[in-house]
């Protein structure tokens, strides 16, 4: 393992540890085109980490630089009506299943998202929603800043949709706002435009 590796493997466990939770497996995205899930290809300029969640129930692919508690880019690709954002809590009795469901309006979208990023009690506030295109779609671009439960951070979100027949297409991309947010916005900008359906 190269110098380089073992230090952003250290990154990563201590980005594990500070989120409280035990690492995951992971394996690195090399730079250049990558096609997710057969479905949605996205050029990054640089490495990235891949974490397995499917030990967790998530199917969506969770792609990170520095650890969980760090920045997250979470790819949704092609969500049928009824597929889930994520999880449903096997912990919270009433707990509402966040499903998408083909026909959304986007705003409705966007709320989905809320309750996903609230769901555990950390603040949600919606800073700036506008049209934007998306994998060559039409679409949907919105900003939030996000206060996390566990240690109080402020985090700065954005995420990229559209639909096309009927399926959600997403790429959300999430940060402490101070340093690691700005820090990787314009690579993340840089994905979002290379995106394509396959």
């Amino acid at each position: 393992m190269t110098p380089i590796a073992t230090r952003r493997g250290a990154i990563l466990a201590l980005g594990a540890l500070l989120a409280g939770c035990a690492g995951p497996a992971f394996v690195e995205v090399a730079p250049g085109e990558t096609v997710i899930k057969n479905r949605l290809a996205v050029t990054a300029g640089r490495a990235w980490n891949r974490f397995d969640s499917s030990a967790e129930g998530n199917q969506h692919p969770v792609w990170t630089r520095d650890g969980f508690a760090l920045d997250t880019l979470r790819f949704y690709v092609g969500l049928k009506s009824g597929d889930l954002l994520a999880p449903t809590p096997r912990n919270k009795d009433g707990a509402k299943p966040l499903a998408y469901t083909a026909g959304m309006a986007p705003q409705d979208i966007v709320g989905l998202f809320e309750s996903m990023v609230s769901r555990d009690g950390s603040s949600f506030t919606l800073d700036k929603m506008e049209p934007a295109s998306f994998a060559g779609q039409p679409g949907v671009r919105f900003e939030y800043t996000s206060v996390r439960k566990g240690d109080e951070v402020v985090v700065r979100g954005v995420t990229w949709f559209a639909v096309k027949n009927g399926e959600l297409f997403a790429l959300a991309f999430a940060a402490p706002r101070l340093g690691f947010f700005p820090r990787g916005l314009p690579e993340v900008e840089a994905i979002v435009r290379s995106a394509r359906l396959v």
